[in-house]
């Protein structure tokens, strides 16, 4: 408002649009501040009136101009300084990791476990999909859930449809005053309360279907769920000198945490509302602490969770497609770019934060912001960043000025439509001043330590747990921090080198499939030869009853504390990420796991695939494609598309009528007895499984070469070498080479040595590996130390009969397996 006796009232509004990446709140406030005390200054310089600016003295000189800032550091840089910042692709793209920045990435992927809620009911259930698989969808270069069908131009440009929508509030001086006095008194900040009044208020419409209003001081307490909250920070206040950023030029400073708070039930915001408990609950107040100290553990004293938060999107932004990935998760209709249930901003009181610095000052000297400079004064001021395209459910932007709270509610429409935005804010609003009101009238907050829901163990310190889990999973991956490196600088470089992003997608598809397969196996069949070498009466002769005994036991300790869950969620993930490690280090099996891309043989990087002629063999003249049909033993294998579990592996191999394409009928059973000692007779798969391979024959292939199809991938299957029975001519013994390349990397390696023959004398396989080694197929994984040998029983042993195989059979397990082998081989001709 502009005042000095205007004939009008002088009110306007005035808007002004920033870009995120240059700006945060607390630098437009700088800016607003800045305009306003010039302005006034030109009106004293013109006589206008109103007197001087409220920055000068009494008299009516001017305050001195304002230094002229050199160009601000970016974020990164006065976070990490120049030292601990990623170099990018290469030797250095992981720059000052520590065990603290894995355990912080560890710690969020732990999130996840939680499954907090990031959509309203009213958003269909069956679009949403597995957030293990939308996560994994989206890293393999595709939108979880397929691209959502909504027009671009319903909404703002690449947000899928959605658009912003506004509502202001205000919450009064009085109220402000009286709620922030009751923060201190319960020990907690008012950025506290506000997570708190998000989550709470988030559960009073989360629940609602479309077009139902909420049931006020209802608490649904079947339906319990986990809230993620964006609780932004102002990063200035972790920054280290000599690049720390003190505010005094426009810039963006601003980061975030999360704070995961629950299970709360449905509508227990509006209970606290309503007034039908007694005073204002500990609910409000138990919640609010639990976000203190998430804060604190994050913040620590050392600032260590925002460095380590900041220092790894440095390494996500330089390594890795990260744009892309932001898109992705826009246009997914699984996620609707959803991955928060509700955000806070709190940039704090106005007039505390320091103005610009002018000349003539004194070392860092400055003064404040003022809301009135001369005629012109600011009433209201609200902001809000957009969250159309990615972000929270329901968002709030706060700010005190004028001892008032402005409150700024910007979610995304249609998700949140504007009048359940208006209710929203409305609740939101009602359960502050509910709280703040408490203050005034001396209700005091009752708190049942055995009843709340943050309550733990006593026998389990906070943290002990899940620090012990992480401390040890962050050592078995740092363990191989240099593989993943290794494999990260290939991935980059094949995406660099292939023109169709499709080609590069589908090649690390492939490789994610077999990766993520193998880690899934181990504890499936850990947990099968624990039930089946557990002691004691079963029942109907299937499950031992002590072992059902043991998993009540587990899962109730499991259920009862947030401690456990949290350090069982770490371990099992720290696991996974330390066995791919593994894999790609070359120590979880060579034969099966050898995941790393252009990997290496006797310390030297081996790149790419060779040409046929390279490795074929002179006993592929004359070769007969027609022989070679047919059923094949598979005796031992380099290749991680299969499995050291399995075993009786048999590879029988048809041409189709044209001669032009073939069916490989690859058979299975599974596991091994050596791989499962007390369950392998047990499985499903004990007594045979099937799946097809497809491919075709080019007539511009020398013979001997196949092209295989499999999981949106083609690449050359070699035939290099094959034995001949020296009476019928017959093909005996075969060496198979598959090899998959894409922009000059490696990306998979297939060998199989097979023979007609059920068993091979050691004496065979060693000449076996003498022709292989002769066409030069050691640096590629075919020495005896880099192949498994697959396991066999007797080949006139009976198909496994017990109760288990009795089980299957009579829940047609078998039939629906025979069935599906049909119809893929039916889809494949």
């Amino acid at each position: 408002r502009r005042g000095g006796g205007r004939e009008d009232d002088g009110r306007c509004a005035l808007i002004l649009a920033f870009n995120h990446a240059i700006s945060d709140q607390s630098s437009a406030n700088l800016l607003f501040d800045h305009v306003l005390s010039a302005l006034s200054i030109l009106d004293v310089e013109e006589g206008e009136g109103g007197g001087a600016s409220s920055e000068s003295s009494s008299s009516s000189s001017s305050p001195s101009p304002a230094i002229v800032n050199p160009m601000p550091e970016s974020l990164e840089r006065s976070m990490l300084g120049d030292d601990g910042r990623s170099g990018g692709v290469g030797p250095d793209a992981f720059n000052g990791f520590t065990p603290d920045t894995a355990m912080y990435v560890a710690g969020k992927a732990a999130e996840g476990s939680k499954s907090p809620v990031s959509l309203p009911d009213a958003y269909d259930a069956s679009r949403r999909g597995n957030p293990l698989i939308n996560a994994l969808t989206t890293i393999s270069g595709n939108a979880a859930g397929g691209e959502t069908t909504k027009a671009e131009e319903e909404g703002a440009p690449g947000c899928a449809g959605r658009r912003s929508v506004v509502q202001f509030r205000t919450l009064g001086e009085e109220d402000t005053a009286l709620l922030l006095k009751r923060c201190r008194s319960e020990g907690v900040t008012v950025s506290n309360a506000l997570g708190s009044a998000a989550a709470l208020t988030a559960s009073d419409f989360i629940g609602l279907e479309e077009g139902e209003e909420e049931d006020a001081g209802k608490v649904d307490e079947d339906n319990r769920r986990n809230y993620k909250i964006l609780q932004s920070l102002d990063m200035r206040r972790y920054e280290s000198e000599p690049y720390a950023d003190d505010a005094s030029t426009v810039g963006c400073h601003a980061g975030s945490m999360d704070l995961m708070i629950g299970p709360l039930g449905d509508g227990s915001g509006s209970s606290l509302r309503s007034g039908s408990s007694r005073g204002p609950p500990s609910l409000f107040w138990d919640v609010a602490r639990d976000g203190r100290a998430q804060t604190a553990a994050f913040v620590d004293d050392d600032g260590r969770g925002p460095k380590e938060a900041v220092r790894v999107f440095d390494a996500a932004m330089r390594i890795s497609d990260m744009n892309n990935l932001v898109h992705l998760t826009a246009m997914s209709e699984a996620s609707q770019g959803r991955a928060y249930s509700a955000g806070v901003t709190n940039v704090g009181v106005y007039e505390r934060q320091g103005a610009v610095r002018r000349e003539g000052s004194r070392g860092r000297e400055r003064g404040t912001l003022k809301s009135k400079h001369g005629n012109y004064e600011i009433e209201d001021l609200f902001f809000a960043t957009s969250h159309a395209r990615t972000g929270c459910l329901y968002q709030v932007s706060c700010l005190t000025i004028n001892g008032k709270l402005s409150l700024t509610f910007h979610p995304a429409s249609p998700l949140v439509p504007e009048e359940t935005n208006a209710a929203f804010a409305d609740a939101f609003v009602d359960l502050l001043a509910t709280v703040a009101e408490s203050e005034k009238t001396g209700t005091e907050t009752i708190h049942d330590e055995d009843s709340s829901i943050f309550a733990s163990l006593p026998s389990l310190p906070e943290g002990a747990l899940t620090n012990a889990a992480l401390a040890a999973g962050v050592g078995g991956i740092l363990i191989h921090a240099g593989a993943w490196s290794e494999f990260i600088g290939n991935v980059l470089s094949m995406k660099e080198n292939i023109a169709d992003p499709a080609d590069f997608w589908a090649a690390l598809n492939f490789w994610i499939f077999f990766a993520v397969g193998h880690p899934i196996l181990q504890p499936i069949l850990w947990i099968s030869d624990v039930l089946h070498g557990t002691p004691g009466p079963q029942i109907a002769d299937l499950v031992p009853v002590l072992f059902l005994a043991g998993n009540a036991l587990v899962i109730g300790a499991v259920a009862s504390s947030k401690e456990i869950q949290k350090a069982v969620n770490v371990a099992a993930l720290a696991a996974f990420f330390a066995y791919v490690g593994a894999g790609l280090d070359g120590q979880a099996g060579m034969g099966d796991f050898n995941l790393q891309l252009n990997d290496q043989y006797k310390g030297a990087v081996v790149k790419g695939c060779p040409t046929y002629d390279q490795v074929r063999q002179p006993s592929m003249d004359n070769f007969d494609l027609e022989k070679y049909q047919g059923k094949w033993y598979e005796q031992k294998f380099h290749d991680w598309t299969q499995f050291k579990e399995v075993y009786d592996t048999t590879l029988d191999i048809k041409l189709t009528e044209d001669g032009m394409g073939w069916i490989d009928d690859f058979a299975v059973k599974g596991p091994a007895p050596k791989a499962a000692a007390l369950s392998w007779d047990k499985s499903p798969v004990a007594n045979g499984a099937h799946y097809f391979l497809f491919g075709r024959v080019d007539p511009n292939d020398a013979p001997g070469v196949l092209r295989e199809s499999g999981f949106g991938v083609e690449f050359p299957n070699y035939i290099v070498d094959v034995q001949k029975d020296d009476k019928t001519g017959e093909y005996t013994e075969a060496i198979q080479f598959q090899c998959l390349e894409r922009g000059g990397v490696r990306v998979f390696e297939g060998i199989n040595f097979m023979s007609r023959n059920p068993t091979m004398t050691e004496d065979e396989l060693g000449a076996m590996h003498g022709r292989a080694e002769k066409a030069g197929m050691y640096p590629y994984g075919a020495g005896p130390e880099q192949m498994h040998s697959v396991e066999r029983r007797p080949i006139d042993a009976p198909p496994l009969d017990n109760s288990w195989q009795r089980m299957w059979h009579a829940i047609g397990f078998d039939a629906l397996l025979e069935l599906l082998a049909e119809s893929i081989e039916d889809g494949g001709r």
